[in-house]
Protein backbone atom coordinates (compact mmCIF):
# COMPACT_ATOMS: atom_id res chain seq x y z
CA UNK A 1 0.00 0.00 0.00
CA UNK A 2 1.65 3.80 -1.05
CA UNK A 3 0.07 6.49 0.69
CA UNK A 4 -0.24 9.97 -0.20
CA UNK A 5 -1.91 13.17 1.83
CA UNK A 6 -3.23 15.86 1.08
CA UNK A 7 -4.39 19.55 2.23
CA UNK A 8 -8.04 19.47 1.07
CA UNK A 9 -11.11 21.72 2.09
CA UNK A 10 -12.53 20.29 5.21
CA UNK A 11 -16.16 20.75 3.80
CA UNK A 12 -14.92 17.54 1.43
CA UNK A 13 -14.85 15.25 4.13
CA UNK A 14 -18.33 13.54 3.54
CA UNK A 15 -17.80 12.60 0.22
CA UNK A 16 -14.30 11.72 -0.10
CA UNK A 17 -14.74 9.29 2.79
CA UNK A 18 -18.42 8.65 2.95
CA UNK A 19 -19.40 8.87 -0.73
CA UNK A 20 -21.93 11.40 0.19
CA UNK A 21 -21.77 14.41 -1.45
CA UNK A 22 -25.14 15.87 -0.78
CA UNK A 23 -23.68 18.52 1.36
CA UNK A 24 -21.87 20.42 -1.45
CA UNK A 25 -23.24 23.39 -3.81
CA UNK A 26 -22.55 22.92 -7.41
CA UNK A 27 -19.20 24.59 -7.54
CA UNK A 28 -17.70 22.45 -4.96
CA UNK A 29 -18.68 19.40 -6.71
CA UNK A 30 -17.41 20.43 -9.63
CA UNK A 31 -13.98 21.24 -7.76
CA UNK A 32 -14.21 17.73 -5.85
CA UNK A 33 -14.92 15.98 -9.47
CA UNK A 34 -11.43 17.73 -10.82
CA UNK A 35 -9.47 16.38 -8.15
CA UNK A 36 -10.88 13.47 -8.32
CA UNK A 37 -10.09 12.80 -12.10
CA UNK A 38 -6.58 14.59 -12.04
CA UNK A 39 -6.24 12.17 -8.89
CA UNK A 40 -7.30 8.89 -11.36
CA UNK A 41 -4.67 10.59 -14.00
CA UNK A 42 -2.49 10.49 -11.94
CA UNK A 43 -2.15 7.74 -9.55
CA UNK A 44 -4.49 5.22 -11.25
CA UNK A 45 -6.83 4.07 -8.45
CA UNK A 46 -6.43 6.02 -4.97
CA UNK A 47 -9.07 5.47 -1.95
CA UNK A 48 -9.25 8.24 0.30
CA UNK A 49 -8.85 6.57 3.82
CA UNK A 50 -9.13 9.16 6.37
CA UNK A 51 -8.24 12.59 7.49
CA UNK A 52 -7.08 14.18 10.58
CA UNK A 53 -8.80 16.64 13.12
CA UNK A 54 -6.67 19.47 13.11
CA UNK A 55 -8.60 22.16 10.90
CA UNK A 56 -6.34 24.92 9.78
CA UNK A 57 -7.41 28.17 7.42
CA UNK A 58 -5.26 28.15 4.28
CA UNK A 59 -5.20 30.22 0.96
CA UNK A 60 -2.72 27.58 -0.79
CA UNK A 61 -3.57 24.23 -0.24
CA UNK A 62 -3.99 21.01 -2.59
CA UNK A 63 -7.61 21.86 -3.95
CA UNK A 64 -6.40 25.86 -4.97
CA UNK A 65 -5.65 24.40 -8.68
CA UNK A 66 -8.83 23.08 -9.09
CA UNK A 67 -10.73 26.25 -8.34
CA UNK A 68 -11.35 26.47 -4.08
CA UNK A 69 -10.30 29.60 -2.81
CA UNK A 70 -9.43 30.20 0.73
CA UNK A 71 -11.30 27.62 3.05
CA UNK A 72 -10.63 25.26 6.47
CA UNK A 73 -8.47 22.26 5.72
CA UNK A 74 -7.76 18.93 7.08
CA UNK A 75 -5.11 16.71 6.00
CA UNK A 76 -6.39 13.88 4.08
CA UNK A 77 -5.06 10.65 3.78
CA UNK A 78 -5.59 8.09 0.40
CA UNK A 79 -4.17 4.75 -0.53
CA UNK A 80 -2.89 5.31 -4.00
CA UNK A 81 -2.49 2.38 -6.47
CA UNK A 82 0.55 3.55 -9.08
CA UNK A 83 -0.14 2.79 -12.81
Amino acid sequence: MKLEQFLLPAHWASALINDDASGLDDDDAAALDKFTNDMTKTYGRCWPLTCDDDLQFMTYHDARPFGVLACDVVTFHFDVTPR
